[in-house]
């Protein structure tokens, strides 16, 4: 019995299937924290995957890329599902000529970062970066309280805006292979002081229309490899996809915006502290 045990183990592993000598958490705990990082993710404009993935592989002990698989499942789920609450707010700020150029600028960026992801010094382009976020995280959390930057109903869409949304997107896209982040990250930040009439409600929501498309087509990779565990997936995306709806709906309350934008300040200096952490001596970041 043990050896059939074992050869199944085996060619499970061979054929790209999760370890199942790993167990599983619970669903509800999954479930809880699908709903709660989405909650914040959905107010920042970003996917969730930067807390996802070290809460997966280091608290729940997943192997690493079955915790990106489901990560990439957490972030499709919420991304996804706020979208389409935001399409269908009343006070819906997606601007979709401006979404579809950070979607088409993120989907080429991507592929330019995948080829030259090891051809460069990724430990100098991750300290530039850590203090490039450290900067911009203060100045979000700086100007957080200025209503006249947060938001503006009236802007309209010009086609300077949409050179500077490819643009943006490609950046974005170009960097996520690389640094192992999501596109928000890069996106909302460079929306925001990029167009700053599109303000932090504009940029949110078209980030999060850019994400939906990038995250599904690499969560689509990692499904046909039979890396993520499909229980796992559908517990922790129903609490994203829920979680995401309660975001929506809470950034568009009176005053909402403002604080929206400090967590997102706040989230650039986690990242950016993170990444000073990875270049510590004796660290076993890889370069």
């Amino acid at each position: 019995m043990n050896t059939v045990t074992t050869t199944e183990q085996s060619a499970a592993s061979e054929a790209g299937a999760p370890d199942p000598s790993i167990p599983s958490p619970s669903r509800a705990l999954l479930f809880g924290f699908g709903l709660l990082i989405s909650v914040w993710g959905a107010m920042c404009g970003i996917g969730g995957g930067l807390f996802t993935v070290p809460f997966l592989h280091f608290v729940l002990k997943f192997p690493m890329r079955r915790a990106v698989a489901t990560s990439l499942g957490l972030v499709f789920a919420a991304t996804s599902s706020a979208t389409i609450a935001e399409s269908l707010h009343t006070d819906s700020r997606i601007h979709w000529p401006l979404a579809g150029a950070l979607i088409v600028g993120s989907l080429i960026g991507a592929q330019l970062g995948f080829r030259v992801a090891k051809r460069i010094n990724a430990r100098k382009l991750k300290l530039l970066f850590a203090v490039a976020l450290l900067f911009v995280g203060i100045r979000v959390l700086v100007f957080a309280g200025n209503g006249s930057a947060i938001a503006d109903a009236s802007f309209v869409i010009e086609n300077k805006h949409l050179v500077e949304g490819f643009v943006i997107g490609l950046g974005g896209g170009f960097l996520a292979p690389i640094m192992g982040i999501g596109g928000g990250l890069v996106a909302v930040p460079a929306l925001t002081f990029g167009i700053p009439s599109l303000g932090h409600l504009g940029a949110r929501a078209s980030s999060m229309a850019m994400a939906t498309v990038t995250s599904g087509r690499s969560f689509w990779m990692y499904l046909k490899s039979r890396e993520a565990v499909i229980g796992e997936v559908v517990a922790i995306g129903s609490g994203a996809a829920f979680g995401s709806m309660i975001g929506v709906q809470l950034v568009h309350l009176d005053g909402m915006a403002g604080i929206a934008r400090a967590m997102m300040g706040v989230t650039l200096l986690i990242v950016s502290g993170r990444f000073s952490w990875d270049l510590r001596p004796g660290s076993n970041f890889r370069d």
